[in-house]
């Protein structure tokens, strides 16, 4: 006999609230688990993550939510990938494209063959092969369109990907808004404290005004605090610090002095990096630094000496601690978003592991006997995503090439996780990386960053050797000049939204943003 589950609470609106709704009360539309968020009026959002990886694709997908309203709704642009100015060396800059980089030669990994036709001396970087790079640095852009065979132009239109840059705060206000239409039910409300049962389980949630909640199953995005998962269930939380220095960023948002670019910009500074996220309307910045280094002060007059455009709200700074609890799903309670962990938004991943977590969770659903081992394999697969994140952001640090400050002097020395060690000395032989099933950063994203910071392998697969190398580079050729002339004859990417999605009630936004 199944003993289901009829009530899920969360608590706490914000990004990580209103999308657990969301996708919840579309994938469980029919099962009758009634869903409540308890949110109060008077928590801030911490409006950090508005710059968004291609999952957010699929999170719309699977929430059934238009993507033309949504990008209306929450001022969103389009983002084909991050641009890392000042990594490598002051005045050097490179990308790191969403979507495919070139097209497999005869089954073999692109990379490794276009290592090959280098070594030959074929005339080509790494990113001529990748649309969105192209896209990026002719500032164009289309949605892909349904693929079909007859136009060879497509496949390079297949190999593009993108994501949404959008602001935070009318996010949440969009899916809470269309969340309140599908029945979920809202509490406005603070939570003063969980009750646990004699089995240690969350019983009940005793709210400011006395009322109790009680429900089956608790989704806790209550933010840094960990209200549930941590202040009432003790889970403990493992601290990444010692891998990525970085211990708090300083936000602000500025008008925009020129057409929204697609990408998101990251520049290294003195003690760490600032981020450029470009919306219709403003640009969000950000400083991500860290304190041992830079005091807040300073790091508030960096960020604003450097902005461009007029300040629209006062500096906000925002001290994190790297790292994820011990146990991200514990008994009756997920954490999500900022209660769950958090790693510096260098590759824009908190609204991805919120989607992830919730894929994980809706894969491994409990029924009301909680089964241990269903727990701990998700568990397992939440923290290997974890991990997968924390390694790549750290390869930013200990591949760049500065040492000109304290700051990035000290990253070249700091200890790297085994894990990442492992990758990069396969790497730095011939070319190959250990790919995990269901990883979210693919090869190419690795080869991007190493390529951007000029690491090579000493060799190439061995059997690559066997290509004619005036055929290959002919193709070679010809793939870049498709991709090349297929960019060009796209709209410009501020074009494309004033035609197809503009903004509809920024205004309103603006003038909040001021009063506050």
């Amino acid at each position: 006999m199944q003993n289901k589950i009829t009530t899920i609470c969360i608590v706490g609106g914000g990004t990580a609230g209103w999308m657990a709704a969301s996708l919840l009360s579309s994938t469980l539309g029919g099962s009758n688990i009634k869903i409540t968020l308890v949110e109060s009026a008077d928590i801030a959002s911490t409006g950090v993550g508005e710059s968004t990886v291609p999952s957010i694709m699929d999170f719309l997908r699977a929430s059934q939510i238009n993507l033309r309203d949504f990008i209306q709704a929450t001022c969103a642009t389009f983002k084909l990938g991050i641009r890392f100015d000042d990594w490598l060396q002051q005045g050097k800059n490179y990308f790191h494209p969403f979507g495919k980089v070139g097209k497999d030669v005869n089954g073999f990994d692109f990379y490794q063959v276009w290592l090959k036709a280098m070594s030959d001396g074929h005339a080509s970087t790494w990113l001529d092969f990748s649309p969105n790079a192209v896209m990026a640095q002719h500032q164009r852009f289309m949605l892909r369109p349904q693929l079909n065979n007859s136009n060879p132009a497509n496949w390079v239109l297949g190999n593009s990907a993108h994501a949404l840059h959008l602001d935070a705060v009318l996010v949440a206000r969009y899916l809470r808004e269309l969340c309140l239409q599908r029945g979920v039910q809202r509490i406005e409300a603070t939570v003063k404290k969980a009750e646990l049962d004699n089995k240690g389980f969350i019983q009940h949630l005793q709210l400011q005004t006395g009322e109790l909640i009680n429900s089956d199953f608790f989704i806790d995005c209550s933010g840094f605090n960990g209200l549930l998962i941590e202040q009432t269930l003790k889970t403990g939380y493992e601290d990444w610090s010692q891998y990525l220095p970085c211990d708090r960023a300083v936000v602000v948002q500025s008008d925009n002095k020129q057409e929204p670019a697609p990408y998101t910009i990251a520049t290294a500074l003195d003690a760490g990096w600032r981020w450029q996220i470009p919306l219709q309307q403003r640009t969000g910045n950000g400083y991500v630094y860290s304190s041992r280094y830079c005091p807040d002060d300073e790091a508030i007059s960096t960020l604003l000496n450097q902005v461009d455009g007029n300040v629209l709200n006062q500096p906000r700074v925002i001290p994190f601690v790297t790292g994820k609890r011990h146990k991200i799903w514990h008994k009756n309670c997920l954490a999500l978003g900022l209660a769950g962990g958090f790693l510096e938004p260098l590759e824009s991943t908190a609204i991805h592991l919120i989607y992830k977590t919730l894929v994980h969770f809706i894969q491994h659903f409990p029924d009301a006997d909680f089964d241990s081992d269903n727990q701990q394999l998700f568990n397992q697969k939440i923290d290997a995503d974890y991990v997968e994140i924390r390694d790549f952001i750290i390869l930013h640090y200990c591949t760049a090439g500065r040492s000109d400050t304290p700051f990035w002097r000290d990253c070249q020395q700091m200890p790297v996780p085994d894990s990442l060690k492992q990758q990069l000395q396969l790497f730095k032989q011939r070319g190959q990386l250990q790919v995990r099933d269901g990883q979210f950063f693919s090869t190419d994203s690795w080869h991007s960053i190493l390529e951007g910071m000029q690491i090579r392998p000493k060799k190439y697969h061995p059997l690559v050797d066997g290509f004619d190398f005036q055929s290959l580079s002919k193709t070679l050729t010809t793939n870049v000049n498709t991709i090349h002339d297929t960019v060009i004859q796209m709209p410009k990417h501020a074009e494309y939204i004033r035609q197809h999605c503009p903004a509809i009630h920024h205004h309103t936004h603006q003038t909040r943003a001021m009063a506050k």
